[in-house]
């Protein structure tokens, strides 16, 4: 008889956590859809021509919420993926969602990178962390550009989203940057922010090659934030 190893603790916790994310994206999309039900059921119910637009001017949100949710999801199949192809469905899915409703630009610089699926996964949650909160640097008016660039730096990915939300106070820490910092340990890597006159920077860098293989040496990657 065969000797099956069991996989290593690492691995059974990465499988638990993609299942709790997928049972929780699961509810909240079902959620949506149950939203969705009803205001179609009430835009039913009117004959006011205004109400029944604004009715159907909320549906159209939710329903590019739950795009921009679905873009989000957790990756079903392993393998690679091109990291520049989902940032930009990812930040068509975010744009649609967010930034229809304001005068805030979403312009992405990308190249083809290959990362696994679990990885790339992880580079989009930051991604649309980081967006998310340049929006709420925009000055009086909602206007800007949000810039996301994405490239290689010799044998570590770079990715770097910089607002021109005018000058902003270093907030100092929140939960949403503890996620992003957490998220980009688990690629190996770091992130950093610079907070200047003209907005705030973002940087990701992370080695091009899974931990398993190329793990990166203590102290020697350093990100700098340049605007």
């Amino acid at each position: 008889m065969p000797c099956h190893h069991a996989p290593p603790e690492r691995e059974v916790a990465k499988a638990e956590q993609l299942l709790l994310v997928e049972e929780i994206t699961h509810r909240v999309l079902n959620e949506y859809a149950v939203a969705i039900a009803w205001i179609n059921l009430e835009a039913m119910g009117t004959t006011d021509p205004d109400s029944r637009a604004a009715l159907g001017r909320t549906e159209s949100r939710l329903r590019a919420l739950v795009n921009a949710h679905r873009a989000l999801q957790a990756p079903a199949n392993a393998g690679d993926v091109d990291l520049g192809g989902y940032l930009e469905r990812l930040c068509a899915a975010l744009a649609a969602a967010c930034l229809r409703q304001t005068r805030i630009e979403l312009c992405l610089h990308e190249r083809s990178i290959l990362l696994t699926t679990d990885r790339c996964w992880r580079v989009g949650l930051i991604v649309a962390e980081l967006i998310t909160n340049s929006t709420r640097h925009a000055p009086n008016g909602g206007a800007g550009v949000i810039a996301v660039d994405v490239g290689l730096a010799g044998d570590h990915v770079r990715c770097q989203v910089a607002d021109c939300g005018g000058g902003c106070a270093d907030p100092g820490p929140s939960r949403g940057r503890h996620v992003v910092e957490r998220l980009a340990q688990d690629l190996g890597g770091a992130a950093s922010w610079r907070f200047g006159s003209q907005g705030v920077t973002a940087v990701l860098a992370f080695p091009h090659a899974p931990w398993p293989r190329r793990p990166p040496s203590p102290g020697v990657l350093k990100v700098d934030a340049e605007c």
